[in-house]
């Protein structure tokens, strides 16, 4: 360290140091704070500068912190390094444990607090003593200090006015001697106690000065509300991982029911069994070469969509007899139009359902033709949502490869074909061309 940034000898023993590392650290920390050159130091003329500099910069690097545990070690760890203390230590309220839980500690070997080996509730009488706000009736900075708690012991006037006072001092000056504890301060945020800072004796033996006193103080308030801040954004990401854990276990229960009726509704008819499977796996196919396109992007969740639409697509079929459903023959216009019902029935059956809200439109457009000759409401183009606009391509390519009661099977390289022939008129253009780019990279097949 350069001689030029030492203190001149009227600064309390130990401060220098602090000065000195918070320079360094301010010199070396990139954008959040504007760093400090040697220079301006030279200009600190007395130690009350020198303490509000370092509690104003002190205060800054807190607000750098999202975790309080980090934030808490920030503290523990430039105490205890800086300012020649036996040993440091903060207790830290945790609401799932309803108690104060010793977070961090440093220090001496043999002084030094082992880390979770302390637990108090609102019943120990360190804690009541800050709860209550007994300690302002002790000091009027709301520290709590071993030596004053001795003396007003020794104070018969005190305990005579303070009777009931007497008795939670002598319990909370035993707290401190098993804590080694010289002075504990408070951290309030909003008049709750959110924690304790423990330090113990200075290495020098020497009593904490007025001013030292203050520069803690401070820093406890800082700390509490840097804590607090740190703690609310700790239980917003804890909330946010929850709901993620939430969602994905309903979604999870929802695909798997979606799944059951899917495999219900083809079990009408053996015909079509598998089908709803099989129309699902070649949209996800093809959802892999459509998902950067502007309007795939502009669904908020686009595959998610298009999963549970192509699942659903056929849930209509519940309001369609099973005499037209099974029927071996060809159907007639009657029965026919019966059977273009399907996709109004589903949509009817799916709306009441609001987070279904975006895949209801899907299944009641997935049977639309691209040239505006489709069912239920003769959309064209574009006026198509663009799931339903790929269910319909994926949906014909697998009635064209599965057995009918009215004509058998035919081949994928037939189906292809259909499925160019139709590009067009009776299909959207883009998704045939990105069921053919699937079909060519094999992530589309017919067993």
């Amino acid at each position: 360290m350069n001689k030029d940034f030492k203190s001149d000898k009227s600064e309390p023993k130990g401060w220098s140091k602090v000065q000195d590392w918070l320079i360094d650290k301010l010199s070396d920390t990139e954008g959040a704070l504007i760093p400090m050159r040697p220079k301006n130091a030279r200009k600190w003329p007395k130690a009350e500068k020198d303490y509000q500099l370092f509690m104003e910069n002190a205060s800054r690097l807190m607000i750098r912190f999202k975790k309080p545990e980090h934030l808490i070690k920030m503290i523990v760890n430039t105490i205890d390094e800086q300012l020649g203390i036996t040993h440091t230590a903060v207790l830290l309220y945790k609401e799932n444990k309803n108690a104060f839980i010793l977070i961090d500690s440093k220090g001496e070997d043999g002084v030094k607090i082992p880390v979770g080996f302390i637990r108090m509730t609102y019943e120990n009488p360190l804690i009541k003593i800050f709860d209550k706000r007994k300690n302002y009736l002790i000091s009027e900075s709301g520290v709590v200090a071993r030596r004053e708690l001795t003396e007003l012991l020794q104070n018969k006037d005190t305990l005579i006015k303070h009777k009931d006072l007497a008795g939670l001092i002598e319990l909370t000056l035993k707290q401190m001697e098993l804590l080694k504890a010289n002075i504990c301060l408070p951290l309030y945020y909003k008049k709750s106690l959110i924690g304790v800072l423990i330090l113990g004796d200075k290495s020098s033996r020497e009593k904490f000065t007025r001013q030292e006193i203050g520069f803690f103080m401070t820093l406890a308030n800082d700390a509490a509300m840097a804590i607090s801040n740190a703690q609310l954004i700790q239980s917003l990401q804890d909330r946010i991982e929850e709901i993620k854990d939430l969602y994905t276990r309903e979604h999870r229960v929802f695909i798997h029911t979606a799944i059951a009726l899917a495999t219900a509704i083809d079990a009408r008819d053996p015909y079509t069994h598998g089908h709803t499977e099989r129309v699902t796996a070649y949209c996800m196919a093809v959802a892999d070469e459509l998902e950067e396109i502007p309007e795939a992007r502009s669904y908020r969740n686009f595959k998610e969509t298009l999963h549970i639409a192509a699942l659903l697509h056929d849930v209509g079929k519940i309001g369609i007899p099973d005499l037209i459903l099974n029927k071996k023959g060809k159907l007639t216009k009657k029965e026919f139009e019966k059977i273009k019902e399907h996709p109004t029935i589903g949509a009817a059956i799916l709306t009441p359902i609001i987070e279904l809200g975006d895949v209801v439109k899907e299944i009641k457009y997935h049977q639309e033709r691209y040239d505006g000759k489709g069912y239920p409401e003769k959309l064209k183009g574009s006026q198509i949502p663009l799931v339903a606009r790929i269910i319909a391509v994926c949906d014909a390519f697998d009635a064209i490869t599965s057995d009918r009661p009215y004509r058998q099977r035919k081949e994928a390289d037939v189906a292809i074909q259909e499925l160019r022939d139709g590009a067009g008129n009776q299909f959207d253009p883009i998704v045939v061309s990105a069921f053919l780019l699937a079909f060519e990279k094999r992530k589309i097949w017919v067993k």
